[in-house]
Formats: C-alpha cells, structure tokens, sequence
C-alpha cells in the first residue's frame, strides 16, 4: 500500500500538469538496496495505479515488487524541503495507521 501524507498531497495537487502523472521511480543500481524518487512522468498503461489522499500514484510493476508499502511525504526543515519516500512497514509506521502498517501497535 502507498499511502501519501496531507502535506505531499497538498504540494503534489498544487503542482500538477496536463499531461503527466506521480510517478514513484526506482533509483538504485542492480544489487543495491532500492531507493525510490518521486517524479513527473508520461502516462505509461504497464503501470500499477494507486490512489491516496486524492492523488493517483505510478509505479512500474517491477519497481513495485521492491516498495509494497511506502508513505510519500513532504518535507521542509533542516534537512531540506522536498517529497520523500518512506519505504517498509518499519520506516512507515508512525505515518500510518497501525492497521494500515499491518502492526498490532505502533509502539512494538
């Protein structure tokens, strides 16, 4: 499950444009832990479609055989200000609810 923040939903409503879609895209090199980016990108029909928050979401169905569950954010303080990918279950919880990280309770 991708879920999306209010705040990356908010910023990525915003900036939409005709013609292009919210893609997440696979940033890491072959036997590498995968890393995720998010994007503006042509439509593709091969992609897996996932709604949040009133955004729809793109990922190549390979790509996605790495993500499973992430949440999308967006940031503005000391480390910078910019969409991030909050990949796992572990990374996620807290972002989520716990029913939607699939943990019993956020605090285990």
């Amino acid at each position: 499950m991708i879920e999306i923040t209010d705040a990356a939903a908010e910023k990525l409503l915003m900036n939409s444009v005709e013609g292009k879609v919210v893609k997440l895209f696979k940033t890491s090199n072959p036997g590498d832990l995968p890393k995720f980016a998010l994007g503006l990108a042509p439509f593709d029909e091969k992609d897996l479609v996932f709604e949040s928050n009133d955004v729809e979401v793109y990922i190549n169905p390979s790509d996605f055989e790495d993500l499973r569950v992430a949440v999308i954010d967006y940031v503005d303080d000391e480390r910078g200000r910019g969409f991030v990918v909050i990949k796992g279950q572990a990374e996620a919880c807290g972002l989520m609810s716990c029913e939607e990280c699939g943990q019993d309770s956020c605090n285990q």
